[in-house]
């Protein structure tokens, strides 16, 4: 259904040429960027999508509210941003965060705090946040400080899906290795914690769901580290300190590091 979705949507587009509208999305959906970019304050809604000036990558919100990225000619997007609400808009925020919006709540962010930044799809594919002086201050392979519920760190893949947490301040990083355990390191060469996983299947991926648990998982879906808060909406961070906790508003409920 993604595939006839997205190859219904492309053909409209190359009429438009641009972001669009298809099926019964609200006029007032029609007031978005075109070509690659999404500037400050603009949105997708159901359906819209930006796209490389190639034409060889698209970015699509989706009718259930899930941001993908595909690539033409491959199946499985390159990057989804895990979200699942119906209705859902993306926005690229003034305070230079890529957001989605159900209703009026925020229910997804990536990127940092800068005035002005937008989001820009280019031909290499490599989605990402520019700020005002053109440096890319986030891309589609990072996570910066909080990872929010279905969003997904990933391993390194022949696909190029790999996702990295990163602090703020860039010193400590989470990330996966090929054999699936999942490292925090401090400036990129000293192990500070790991989930301690070995010799699973290639491509695994990690993400903290709704319920409030954190896990990794290989390509097949079976959990390889699991920890659950029992409490709903908690996030995953990584610190400017290193310390990598999980928090329920302004609640430490788990310190793995």
């Amino acid at each position: 259904m993604v595939r006839r979705l997205w190859a219904g949507v492309l053909a409209v587009g190359a009429l438009l040429g641009g972001a669009v509208v298809v099926g019964s999305a609200p006029a007032e959906a029609r007031t978005v960027a075109v070509s690659d970019t999404l500037l400050p304050g603009q949105k997708l809604m159901s359906g819209q999508y930006i796209r490389s000036k190639s034409g060889v990558y698209t970015l699509i919100m989706q009718p259930r509210g899930d941001v993908k990225l595909y690539q033409r000619g491959v199946s499985l997007p390159l990057w989804s941003s895990g979200t699942w609400r119906t209705g859902s808009v993306l926005v690229m925020g003034t305070d230079g965060t890529l957001q989605i919006i159900y209703g009026r709540t925020k229910i997804w962010s990536m990127g940092i705090r800068s005035a002005g930044a937008k989001l820009v799809l280019p031909d290499t594919g490599n989605l990402a946040i520019y700020n005002t002086r053109g440096k890319a201050v986030w891309n589609r392979h990072m996570v910066i400080g909080t990872l929010m519920p279905q969003s997904k760190l990933h391993a390194p893949d022949p696909a190029g899906r790999e996702v990295i947490m990163y602090s703020v301040n860039r010193i400590y990083t989470l990330k996966f290795l090929t054999n699936g355990n999942l490292v925090l390191y401090r400036n990129g060469t000293t192990a500070l914690w790991s989930t301690g996983v070995k010799n699973t299947w290639p491509e695994s991926y990690g993400w903290v769901n709704p319920n409030g648990a954190f896990a990794t998982a290989n390509k097949d879906g079976d959990f390889t580290f699991y920890y659950d808060t029992r409490r709903p909406g908690s996030v995953l961070q990584l610190r400017d300190d290193g310390h990598l906790v999980m928090i329920n508003g302004r609640t430490t409920v788990k310190t793995f590091y």
